[in-house]
């Protein structure tokens, strides 16, 4: 089984309060990717920095980071292009698991895979993995898939993952 996982491609990472350098390009990439290949993927898994208005990451809850995926706001949403060809996706059949991460106050989550690994990924022997942001997010996102799926392939789309600092190797 092979899955796609898409990691955080939000608004507010690509154009919003927390713009990663390079996200637009990177997202409009992987878009594109989706709309040719999306019938290679048995599944696609998208993780969603999904915030309360307080989350303790923020700066003024003493965090590192600005406001940003408020839960129920544009900051928050799909990025648009990919939003719609994933809804194409899901109205053809397909299967497109949304995997919430950081939706309580008190607890961060660069990962949506510390505790828990949805049944697609548990079921694939290839993850292609892209998103936002390299250094932060799609880092983490590998690590607890590698420490819970420690014989599954993966291998990372570059050309649709944006970083913060410097891109180094994922895997």
């Amino acid at each position: 089984m092979k899955v796609l996982l898409i990691v955080d491609p939000q608004n507010d990472f690509i154009t919003g309060s927390l713009a990663v350098p390079g996200a637009t390009a990177a997202m409009d990439y992987l878009t594109e990717w989706v709309r040719v290949h999306r019938a290679e993927y048995d599944a696609i898994v998208v993780t969603l920095d999904q915030h309360p208005a307080d989350h303790c990451s923020f700066a003024a809850q003493g965090g590192p980071w600005p406001v940003h995926c408020v839960v129920y706001t544009v900051g928050a949403a799909l990025y648009p292009p990919l939003g719609e060809v994933l809804t194409d996706a899901q109205r053809a059949g397909e299967s497109v698991l949304y995997v919430p991460k950081a939706t309580t106050q008190e607890r961060d989550a660069y990962s949506a895979f510390e505790e828990y690994v949805p049944e697609p990924l548990r079921q694939a022997t290839e993850i292609d993995v892209a998103g936002l942001a390299g250094d932060y997010c799609v880092r983490s996102s590998i690590a607890d898939l590698r420490r819970h799926l420690p014989q599954t392939r993966m291998r990372t789309l570059d050309e649709a993952i944006a970083w913060i600092g410097e891109p180094t190797p994922l895997l």
